[in-house]
């Protein structure tokens, strides 16, 4: 009755104040609502998985998106703490136990990456960021779960292709390098690491112009400060230097990775070319030859020894010498003449053909004399100078060009690349032995 009697007393302004109080508290609660039906349609038809727990871990809500990442209705994960869910692997739920403590702290997470256990088996990769809110006064956890499934095939698809390609180029025969601007190597493959001699760990420790020859250094920067300024760069041919010093001329081609305008690494892929290189210069030696027998001549010898002697280091094999004197060649010239002399010449030459092999190099060595380099062997040059020897003999009672046997005097030796003699000694020793074995047959 009192508060009747108060409202007959309240006057016609204060009755205005109350409805128009009452209106805005109605409009207020009208964009409330508003408000939460808008935030419940995007929370419930937000793309990515969208769930709330609160501070024990129980669900409390969670929209489409949820239900269908985990394949379970919503019914059946609400009230439930995830640790009852067989939504995630032991490992995972330790993290995931973690991640609610510092949330329940009201810390932010994430991005953390989870693996889904889905109610029918199969499994989901997601990326989790969780928030700390307060709805209707209780302290609850968001958590936004995206789908990353697609952005993990593609990654495991490019690290698989990553993995063929580097496994194509460590594998190549051709030497595979990449170098940085800074001329530091990214990367180089085994047979560039096996031809130039270095370990992995050395090769971090290296620089471009560490393994540059320097008679190559002047050409290969100004190829390198073209290649990462982004120009193009035809067929080069250079010689890089092995860790032990040995020239290894190459041939290749250069392009540069490019982030943008900024040059990432240089690609270069080399092949080895010594072979076809000691080949050519063999070839051009061709022309050194003696018109008379046809071997090579002692102008050629100096190269030929350099050649060799590259050779067999390179392989660490030893190299064979015989070096061949013609017997009473001075009294076939003065008895029958310097035409006679030339044929038995062109005789002995040929059966020292006959009794080595093609790859094996012949020079005439002097007037009568003949220079054998024996090519890859180890202890086969005695060997060699008794096939030579009988088949001097055989031809001596076959086919005889002088009323005399034709005979020589052979001196052998090999000389191993590891040896501390240099060619020069060896062949005077070879020299020495030759002389021996013509003063043994004189006395």
């Amino acid at each position: 009755m009192k508060e009747e009697a108060r409202a007959e007393k309240a006057s016609p302004d204060e009755i205005r104040v109350l409805r128009r109080r009452v209106r805005e508290l109605e409009a207020q609660n009208a964009a409330l609502e508003t408000s939460r039906r808008r935030l419940q349609s995007l929370f419930e038809n937000a793309p990515d998985a969208y769930y709330l727990c609160d501070l024990e871990g129980r669900f409390v809500d969670g929209n489409a998106a949820a239900e269908r990442a985990t394949g379970y209705a919503r019914e059946a994960l609400i009230g439930k703490q995830f640790l009852e869910v067989p939504l995630l692997s032991s490992p995972d739920l330790e993290r995931a136990a973690a991640l609610l403590a510092k949330s329940a702290a009201g810390e932010l997470t994430g991005p953390d990456e989870f693996r889904l256990h889905r109610k029918d088996g199969t499994t989901l990769a997601v990326e989790i960021r969780t928030h700390p809110v307060t709805i209707e006064g209780q302290q609850l956890v968001l958590g936004i779960a995206r789908d990353i499934s697609v952005r993990k095939d593609m990654e495991t698809a490019l690290r698989e292709n990553e993995e063929r390609l580097r496994d194509l180029f460590e594998n190549a025969n051709d030497l595979i390098q990449s170098v940085r601007p800074d001329a530091t190597f990214e990367f180089v493959n085994r047979a560039w690491r096996n031809r130039l001699g270095y370990g992995e760990d050395e090769v971090n420790r290296l620089t471009l112009w560490d393994i540059v020859h320097p008679e190559s250094a002047s050409y290969c920067r100004t190829v390198f400060d073209d290649v990462l300024a982004g120009r193009v760069v035809g067929r080069i041919e250079a010689v890089f230097v092995a860790k032990g010093g040995e020239r290894i001329p190459v041939e290749g081609h250069v392009s540069c990775r490019f982030d943008g305008d900024r040059p990432v690494a240089t690609r270069g892929i080399f092949r080895d070319v010594s072979e076809r290189k000691l080949f050519e210069e063999r070839l051009a030696l061709m022309a050194r030859r003696d018109p008379l027998t046809g071997v090579f001549n002692r102008y050629a010898l100096e190269e030929l020894l350099r050649l060799e002697a590259e050779r067999s280091s390179r392989y660490e094999h030893p190299v064979g010498f015989l070096l061949i004197d013609v017997n009473r060649f001075k009294e076939i010239n003065d008895r029958f003449g310097h035409l006679m002399g030339d044929k038995v010449l062109k005789a002995v030459a040929k059966v020292i053909q006959d009794q080595v092999r093609g790859s094996d190099v012949i020079v005439r060595y002097g007037g009568d004399e003949f220079l054998v380099i024996l090519l890859e062997t180890d202890g086969e040059t005695e060997l060699v100078k008794r096939r030579i020897l009988s088949k001097i003999d055989q031809w001596n009672e076959s086919d005889p060009l002088v009323d005399f046997p034709v005979t020589l005097a052979i001196g052998s030796i090999h000389w191993d690349p590891g040896s501390d003699k240099s060619l020069e000694e060896v062949l005077a020793q070879a020299d020495h032995l030759m002389y021996e074995d013509k003063r043994g047959q004189d006395g």
